[in-house]
């Protein structure tokens, strides 16, 4: 690992023992852990389930956007991929780290650099992209229920900033054709091409949108159901306004796996609806722990293509290279 990534991640991970170690001063830790081990199990089981959903969503999403960049992705490929990420994604920065980790996987297997960092890339930026017009039309909710303004006023002014650099890189593409000679610029130029291919095609881009929605109403779902194995009497249209938010604070690149940023906002945002920070810390962490279980059959997978490798198969699926 460079030197650079290694601070970084260095970093990241004391930012999220530090924010663990202050909520741990502020917030009642012997009343979160009785509500941990009191939870309902069969509603924790039926959460994990739950948040087993995205994972194939994902793989869904991707192969979609791959195929439109004319990528051979098959579904099982994909899923693979998307559940070793999600391996990785525990233990890197927010998602980031679990997708670079997908990036390197399909470049492997297609032996196209450029399809591979294209295709996860935009696969992430319409999740995000949804996820803020998500926290956008939720806005009267949260104002209803006393979240400050400049929740919506920042994913407001983040939303401004991507589509706007969504804009100008669509409308780019044939200019910085014309430039192809510097590295950067063909870079640039790939992604914009990529991008307009997809997100001018209805059909693509549509089904992208919707299956993003879909993957972040899942993660709502999912909340609702600790929520209620916490016996919290949260209802689903409180979760549905303050879990985007969440999510969105989790994506993050700044802690471990969103860990300690969640913990924080769940804190704050399930104070609004009368949860007390004890109970508020329990449901985070419950959550996190769920997605944790979910990611483990990424290892799994992780270490048969190690295995293989080592023992000289070239192809240990029928579909994928070592």
């Amino acid at each position: 690992m460079p030197p650079r990534r290694r601070i970084l991640l260095i970093g990241q991970g004391c930012l999220s023992a530090a924010l663990v170690a202050y909520l741990a001063r502020k917030v009642n830790i012997g009343q979160a852990g009785a509500a941990v081990l009191g939870a309902n199990p069969f509603l924790l089981a039926a959460a994990v389930i739950q948040l087993g959903v995205p994972v194939f969503l994902t793989a869904l999403r991707w192969r979609l956007v791959a195929r439109n960049m004319k990528g051979d992705l098959p579904f099982a490929s994909a899923l693979r991929f998307v559940w070793i990420g999600a391996f990785f994604g525990q233990v890197l920065p927010a998602s980031v780290g679990g997708d670079a980790v997908r990036m390197w996987l399909y470049w492997l297997r297609c032996r196209r650099r450029q399809l591979a960092i294209h295709s996860v890339a935009l696969e992430r930026l319409a999740m995000v992209v949804v996820l803020l017009l998500l926290v956008l039309v939720i806005q009267p909710g949260l104002a209803a229920r006393g979240a400050p303004i400049s929740i919506t006023i920042l994913a407001a002014a983040v939303l401004a900033v991507m589509v706007a650099g969504l804009v100008v890189l669509l409308l780019s593409a044939r200019l910085l054709a014309r430039y192809k000679k510097r590295a950067l610029v063909r870079m640039v130029a790939g992604l914009a091409g990529d991008a307009r291919r997809l997100f001018t095609n209805p059909r693509a881009g549509s089904t992208l949108a919707a299956l993003s929605l879909v993957a972040h109403l899942n993660t709502v779902v999912a909340f609702w159901i600790i929520a209620n194995a916490l016996g919290l009497g949260i209802t689903l249209a409180d979760c549905l306004v303050l879990v985007p938010v969440i999510t969105l604070a989790a994506t993050l690149p700044i802690s471990l796996s969103g860990w300690g940023v969640r913990e924080g906002v769940a804190i704050s945002l399930f104070g609004l609806v009368g949860v007390s920070s004890a109970s508020a810390l329990a449901l985070s962490i419950l959550f996190g722990l769920a997605a944790i279980l979910v990611a483990l059959p990424g290892s799994i997978l992780w270490f048969m293509r190690e295995r293989n490798a080592k023992m000289g198969l070239a192809n240990w699926s029928a579909d994928e290279p070592a």
